[in-house]
């Protein structure tokens, strides 16, 4: 048999390098041992058998926590090392909870969306059935149109109602709650139809030649008016809000009514806080990944080379 196998001596496994050995002795899959059939019957106890005896095989059986399938005792090695979530140390929670950070930065947005889609749910089923309502003069004015006047008051709809959500800080926070949700989505379509309410109020006074209503903050309507001097000409701003350093709005200031003014600043600096926190959180859980993500390629470099060690890391 020597000629065939070779001898341990001349084992290639024995040149590798340690730890690559250690790693693959640790992926090599262990030996099937199959588990007592659960199935079969468990022997009835003799009832000579005294009452020490009981409580002492019963004391000797393997303990496993609550979590495992099978409270007979099988698997008690594996679950040796077990710590349920609440005995976790602080690390580990605090990996959790920079990690549950970044997944809720990341689902802000559709959240906000999807909210801005419903509290617009009226103006979205106008733009649907343009071209299906009325009749054939009708049907024909909107295809030429292509219901430039549905879309225009959808768009408005959506931007501003997303806007509203994010400056009122619709889903900002890491614990949900369902009814603090909707008690914002709600005051955030109250303030958008108090703007246009205001706006329509003041195409009135333009047209019948008479002073427009005073003009009042949607967020803090006891606040006074501010002015503020851009690009050598003055904006009025409700609501005290001051334009903050490199702060960029969608449009040009003076093309944008007051109350577009506010609700812009008002969204930034609620964004600029979210992206704070979200920095002051997800720094450590991004530093670890990213750190172990280096280390695992080092290891891998050093085992299989620079070009394949970067490939499967």
């Amino acid at each position: 048999m020597g000629r065939f196998w070779g001898d341990n001596e001349s084992d290639p496994v024995k040149k590798l390098d340690p730890g690559l050995r250690e790693f693959l002795e640790q992926e090599t899959p262990d030996n099937y041992v199959p588990a007592p059939d659960v199935k079969q019957p468990a022997p009835t106890a003799s009832p000579s058998l005294s009452l020490s005896s009981q409580e002492a095989d019963h004391s000797s059986e393997p303990k496993v926590p609550a979590a495992s399938l099978y409270q007979d005792g099988r698997y008690a090695d594996l679950w040796k090392t077990y710590k349920p979530p609440s005995n976790m140390d602080g690390r580990t929670s605090g990996v959790r909870g920079a990690e549950r950070v970044v997944e809720k930065h990341h689902e802000r947005g559709d959240t906000v969306q999807r909210a801005a889609m419903e509290n617009c749910a009226l103006e979205n089923e106008a733009l649907t059935f343009c071209f299906k309502n009325g009749d054939w003069k009708k049907q024909i004015e909107s295809r030429l149109t292509m219901c430039s006047a549905e879309k225009s008051t959808f768009s408005r709809c959506y931007e501003t109602q997303s806007k509203f959500l994010q400056a009122l800080g619709y889903a900002a926070s890491l614990e949900y709650d369902a009814e603090k949700e909707e008690r914002i989505q709600v005051h955030a379509d109250k303030l958008y139809h108090q703007m246009l309410d205001y706006e329509k109020k003041v195409k009135e006074a333009k047209a019948a030649g008479t002073e427009p209503p005073p003009l009042t903050s949607l967020f803090n309507p006891d606040k006074k008016s501010h002015v503020e001097g851009v690009a050598g000409t003055k904006v009025e701003i409700p609501g005290g809000e001051a334009v903050p350093p490199g702060f960029k709005p969608s449009k040009p200031l003076i093309k944008l009514t007051p109350h577009e003014r506010e609700l812009e600043i008002r969204s930034y600096n609620a964004q600029r806080e979210q992206q704070k926190t979200y920095v002051e959180e997800a720094t450590p859980f991004i530093k670890s990944q990213a750190e172990a993500g280096t280390k695992r390629q080092e290891r891998a470099v050093s085992w299989f080379g620079e070009t394949i060690g970067k490939w499967i890391s």
